[in-house]
C-alpha cells in the first residue's frame, strides 16, 4: 500500500463518529479552542502551551463554505485544474483542502463533505495517498478512495 503524503495532518483510520473516513489531527486548548493543522507553539486564542494542548482527532465531516477552481498554477503538483474547498467542520474549525478529482464541480455551498484518501503523484513523482474532500453521498459507505 502506498504511504500517506502528510501523516502529521491526518490519520488513515477514522474516529468513532465517522470510522470510514480519515481523521484530521488537531490540538485542543483548555478552553476548547481547536487548531488545525496541529501545532504546539501555543493556542492562538488563549496562549495555552505544553500540556495544556491536547492532541485530538476530528471527523473530517463538514459543510462546504467556499470553493475555487485553479486553472493556472506555478507548480506541477497538483496538476490543474484542481478545486480548493473551505469546509466548516462539525468538530469546530474552518479548514481548507483539495476536492477529490472524482468529485463533479461545482458543488452547492452547504453541501456535506467528508475526507477521503486519493492516490496522487507527489513532486518527486512517487505515488502517495493524500487527503481530499468529497461529497458525502459520492463517498458511498467507505468514505475512502485509492
Amino acid at each position: 500500500m502506498t504511504s500517506l503524503q502528510y501523516q502529521g495532518f491526518y490519520a488513515e483510520e477514522g474516529t468513532a463518529a465517522l470510522p470510514t473516513s480519515p481523521a484530521l489531527r488537531a490540538v485542543k486548548s483548555r478552553s476548547g479552542h481547536i487548531s488545525f493543522p496541529p501545532q504546539h507553539y501555543g493556542c492562538q486564542l488563549t496562549g495555552d502551551t505544553g500540556e495544556n494542548l491536547v492532541e485530538v482527532l476530528l471527523t473530517g465531516r463538514g459543510r462546504l463554505h467556499a470553493q475555487s477552481t485553479v486553472h493556472m498554477h506555478a507548480r506541477p503538483v497538483p496538476p490543474v485544474p484542481f478545486t480548493v474547498v473551505e469546509v466548516a467542520l462539525e468538530d469546530g474549525p474552518l479548514v481548507r483542502g483539495l476536492l477529490s478529482a472524482a468529485q463533479v464541480v461545482p458543488l452547492q455551498n452547504g453541501a456535506m463533505l467528508v475526507t477521503c484518501l486519493e492516490a496522487v503523484q507527489n513532486e518527486a513523482g512517487e505515488t502517495v495517498r493524500d487527503l481530499r474532500f468529497i461529497a458525502e453521498t459520492a463517498a458511498g459507505s467507505s468514505g475512502k478512495e485509492d
